[in-house]
């Protein structure tokens, strides 16, 4: 747990340098290419969201780094279109830039489209394939909502709006002499989603500008009909689960051989993450399990950032020339022999669940039957998952033997402690504390895998 956590925030190499205080609220911001005059009341009702977004440290950095991951393919998307950049924090108010993030009115996706809606900006969803879950191909459907809306409107603020109302419903909250103006006041008035966009502006834009939340670049390549994401990320030497987390929108086993041109998201290979532009200390070895209680635990305001691996540093091949730091690009792939048909990658290392995730959806995208990664981690077959629940992903039998005995995995219930365990299993503190190199026996997590004695 110990050694697992600081690769576990997809994109969050350790813990940033941000000042604690939230940035304030100013008067007037450019936004959306118009200039916006806030007055004192809407000023308040934004400075309370932004204070919000900025109340868990460790949440807001996962959300900047998952940005500045992200940010550079969304940029260009947007530039395509014709869209102003400001649009890339919609995503993040939509979904906390969450691929697998779903409303419970059927919205879906990175942008939180409905089917009927995506379907009608040119994405496929059906049973194989939901690109509604595709960074860029949703960014592009998102983008040209707002297109259209805005050719109708004339103002890109009306157009953001529009995205939250409906082209119908916003047109109570337009004005004649919003047709190509210049300049926007809002008050308390102002509908509480554009004031919320503004939030989004305020904390996120200086925050991915001061560069010192380290994370890992992204990189748009081609994918490769009839392959599994585990066989192109043989290809293409980077980690296969973080590949898998990367393109939730794929639900069949193997890209289809549809005549689509499908592409996928993956880490920079071998690429450390972009370090801070100034010093941070290392975490202590509390750190991790502290971090991962506040993520597991914010409060509803505050959405809970992605949970998703990296790759092991032991696994990495040559490092590829280094990529300034600034914005990473979308990059071409390098040509790669194709690998020959491989049986589904051994997954040596536990792993945590994210928000929205299911049994049934990690074992297709493993390459498994849920029967079987069920009973690798003892669960009944329709069991749910929770987010920040640790699964095996390969079976218990590839665990490794621990001094002269064999070891056995255990799940940490409501009400268990160190000493209860230990207790159980006829071990002292010591024993289990040095089976799971934990320094800290007054800690432990619900879901969280231990490593016991085997009875």
């Amino acid at each position: 747990m110990k050694r697992l956590f600081p690769a576990l925030l997809l994109g969050l190499a350790s813990r940033s340098a941000l000042a604690a205080a939230p940035p304030t609220v100013p008067a007037t911001l450019d936004l959306v290419g118009l200039r916006l005059t806030l007055d004192d009341d809407a000023r308040q009702l934004v400075q309370a969201k932004v204070n919000s977004l900025c109340r868990h440290q460790s949440s807001l950095d996962a959300r900047v780094a998952l940005a500045e991951a992200a940010f550079p393919l969304i940029d260009k998307v947007l530039a395509e279109e014709g869209v102003p950049t400001d649009f890339r924090y919609l995503a993040l108010q939509e979904s906390a830039l969450q691929g697998n993030a779903e409303s419970p009115h059927g919205a879906v996706g990175y942008w939180q489209l409905k089917r009927e809606t995506a379907l009608s900006l040119g994405l496929t969803v059906n049973g194989s394939i939901d690109e509604r879950r595709h960074l860029t191909a949703s960014t592009r459907a998102a983008a040209r909502y707002l297109t259209r809306n805005n050719a109708t409107l004339h103002n890109w603020t009306n157009a953001l709006l529009s995205y939250y109302t409906g082209l119908g419903g916003v047109r109570a909250y337009t004005r004649p002499d919003d047709a190509e103006a210049h300049d926007m006041r809002f008050t308390s008035r102002t509908n509480q989603y554009l004031l919320d966009f503004v939030a989004q502006k305020v904390v996120f834009e200086p925050a991915c500008a001061q560069q010192t939340v380290p994370f890992v670049p992204w990189r748009e390549v081609p994918a490769t009909a009839g392959q599994t994401l585990a066989q192109q990320a043989a290809a293409l030497a980077v980690d296969p689960s973080t590949v898998a987390q990367l393109n939730p929108w794929l639900l069949a086993r193997e890209i289809p051989e549809d005549g689509h041109a499908y592409t996928i998201l993956v880490p920079l290979a071998a690429a450390p993450p972009v370090v801070a532009a100034r010093p941070t200390p290392s975490p202590t070895p509390e750190d991790p399990d502290k971090a991962l209680a506040t993520v597991n635990s914010l409060p509803p305001e505050v959405p809970e950032p992605p949970v998703q691996p990296l790759p092991s540093s032991r696994t990495q091949p040559a490092p590829t020339p280094p990529v300034p730091p600034s914005r990473p690009v979308v990059l071409a792939p390098a040509p790669a022999p194709t690998p020959p048909a491989a049986a589904r990658p051994d997954f040596t290392h536990p792993y945590l669940v994210a928000p929205g995730e299911t049994l049934y959806g990690l074992a297709r995208r493993v390459g498994v039957r849920p029967a079987e990664l069920a009973a690798w981690n003892n669960l009944p077959p329709d069991a749910g998952l929770r987010a920040g629940q640790m699964l095996h992903l390969s079976p218990p039998a590839a665990e490794p033997v621990l001094a002269a005995e064999a070891s056995a995995l255990y799940t940490v219930a409501a009400g268990d402690t160190f000493y209860s365990i230990a207790h159980r299993y006829g071990c002292t503190v010591a024993t289990l504390a040095a089976q799971n190199e934990r320094t800290d026996v007054t800690l432990l997590h619900i879901g969280e895998m231990l490593r016991v004695p085997r009875l």
